[in-house]
């Protein structure tokens, strides 16, 4: 048994010694250093729809995917009492206008009653007039002549009277108008309170609530935003942040398109640490993107933070620890650049003619 066993160690050997170690040289290609970050596509402009008002929905007119303008009516919130009250004041805005302006308005009939006090009064005027030329001449008694005058006052007055009133009543119409029209201006406003209107043009990415459920100011309705304009929210480590800066480089690869890589540039830097999630935000901006983007896609994102054009690089696996390969002349201390998953940065110690080999597993 114990001869079985040396002569199988033997074979063990001789089989090790008789593999080739792989071995490469030092060539020259471009390298970058880049740091991890988390990505997600978010519409470049959205919004989260609230309501303003407490209530039951009554009516939605719109469903997701589909395309919106500025002001178009999204929810309607049941309120009846609120569009009675609308209704009452419309209506009695309509009916003071017409008190005003319309056929048969009161101060056309007050102007008719002016312009027959005029005629009167112009008329009593003459018939003093006369009676007063009469009395010059003595052709008539004193009596006559005092009653001509008190006809003729009597009319006058009648007609200054008139006047004023008309004016009283211009007034009060004028008022009570825009006293309807306030009481109508501020129904509006409360109506408009529970007609809910798309604030941005763009898509509806998302309906939260249904027919009949009960809204509130503090759930959002749904949620809008561009569908044409896109940005990259990237989520990078707080150990890396100190590496990263506004215009870098972002190479993209996206869970729905998983063989291909898109380019990005870093446009904003959030300051402030999420504490939850302990890593900073950053935005970036597709200058590569893909033919279509949805919202919510995920990816991985490497931000270059180093790039060198031509240099020295060696495989990654053949670095040994403490900065040193393996020649055939035994170890060699080497010193490094840059660094990634694939290459490292040759700055001194061998050259492109330095035979390395490959360290055993």
């Amino acid at each position: 048994m114990k001869k079985v066993n040396a002569v199988f160690c033997l074979l063990l050997a001789l089989t090790a010694c008789s593999e080739k170690q792989e071995s490469t040289y030092p060539s020259r290609k471009s390298i970058t250093e880049s740091v991890y970050a988390s990505a997600q596509v978010t519409p470049e402009e959205q919004y989260k729809v609230f309501a303003s008002v407490s209530g039951f929905l009554q009516a939605i007119k719109v469903k997701e995917g589909d395309e919106v303008k500025k002001g178009d009516l999204l929810f309607v919130i049941s309120n009846q009492p609120t569009f009675n009250n609308e209704q009452n004041a419309r209506l009695n805005y309509e009916f003071s206008k017409e008190l005003l302006v319309g056929k048969g308005n009161v101060l056309d009939e007050l102007k008719l009653n002016l312009e027959s006090a005029k005629v009167k009064m112009n008329t009593d005027s003459l018939n003093f007039w006369r009676f007063n030329e009469l009395s010059k001449k003595q052709l008539c008694s004193q009596t006559e002549l005092e009653n001509a005058k008190t006809v003729y006052l009597l009319s006058k007055n009648n007609y200054l009277s008139l006047q004023q009133q008309i004016n009283r009543k211009q007034k009060e119409l004028d008022t009570q108008l825009q006293q309807a029209k306030n009481n109508l201006n501020s129904s509006s406003l409360k109506t408009d309170d529970y007609l809910i209107r798309a604030s941005i043009s763009g898509e509806v990415f998302q309906l939260n609530k249904e027919i009949g459920e009960l809204v509130n100011v503090q759930e959002p309705l749904a949620l809008l935003g561009n569908n044409s304009n896109f940005r990259l929210d990237l989520m990078i480590d707080e150990v890396d942040i100190s590496r990263v800066a506004i215009g870098q480089l972002v190479l993209i690869t996206l869970e729905a398109y998983p063989q291909k890589s898109f380019e990005a540039k870093v446009v904003e830097i959030s300051p402030k640490l999420d504490e939850k999630t302990q890593t900073f935000r950053l935005k970036a901006h597709f200058t590569k993107s893909p033919p279509k983007l949805f919202m919510g896609m995920t990816g991985e994102a490497n931000i270059v933070v180093n790039a060198h054009l031509k240099s020295l690089v060696i495989p990654t696996e053949y670095l040994l620890s403490g900065n040193k390969v393996l020649t055939e002349n035994g170890k060699k201390k080497v010193r490094t650049g840059l660094k990634n998953w694939s290459y490292v940065e040759i700055l001194g110690g061998i050259n492109e003619k330095t035979k390395i080999l490959k360290p055993a597993k």
